[in-house]
């Protein structure tokens, strides 16, 4: 007897998978797909993060120089020391912006080191700010990340020679503010005291008592 082999008729399915080769084919290029969208997806979010920290440093850097600049454009007095344990100390004897007639002692202090910290205190009624606080830690933080450029002076105080005075009337802020991985953004700006300089200027200085 001849044997008889089922052959698919037209419009009949063919059982038949797919081969091993096809399997390993179709995976490989799943993998390759997906390595593809993993790697835009981690590029998007690095670009994300480093945005978000510039935009963050930024911000700090903006905050610093708001905060420093609205104190020495009342100040009556200015004064910048380097205290013994590192940074820098900002000093001023500044009218308050709430209360008239009132006067103020308010500091900055910018410290070295790996977190660059910068930290700010106001005393009211006011009273003096001893020149190399002990207390710096308890003040009001400002930001972090904040470093002199190329190893400079963050404040530099840009002295007024006419009528030629003891204390500084302007000051120039410069440093460079880092977030996470985002790049370093740079604050260059200066301030200048608009009080009035009173004549006969005080040997001393310009009314710096009691501030220091």
């Amino acid at each position: 007897m001849n044997s008889r082999q089922d052959v698919p008729t037209p419009g009949e399915s063919s059982e038949a998978g797919l081969s091993l080769i096809e399997v390993l084919i179709y995976m490989v290029l799943a993998v390759v797909v997906l390595i593809i969208v993993g790697g835009l997806l981690i590029a998007s979010l690095t670009s994300e993060r480093k945005v978000r920290d510039s935009t963050q440093a930024s911000n700090t850097g903006q905050l610093v120089a708001r905060s420093v600049g609205e104190g020495v454009r009342n100040a009556r007095a200015i004064k910048i020391t380097s205290p013994s344990g590192g940074g820098q100390l900002l000093m001023v004897r500044t009218a308050s912006v709430t209360t008239s007639q009132t006067w103020l002692c308010q500091a900055w202090y910018f410290g070295g080191g790996i977190l660059g910290e910068v930290r700010t205190r106001t005393t009211s009624p006011a009273s003096a700010i001893p020149s190399l606080p002990a207390d710096i830690a308890t003040w009001t933080l400002l930001g972090t990340g904040i470093n002199p450029v190329s190893g400079g002076a963050v404040v530099t105080a840009l002295p007024i020679t006419d009528p030629p005075i003891m204390n500084p009337r302007s000051i120039q802020l410069t440093f460079d503010v880092t977030a996470g991985t985002g790049k370093p953004v740079r604050i260059n700006t200066a301030a200048t005291s608009l009080q009035p300089v009173p004549v006969p200027v005080p040997a001393s200085g310009v009314e710096s008592s009691p501030c220091f």
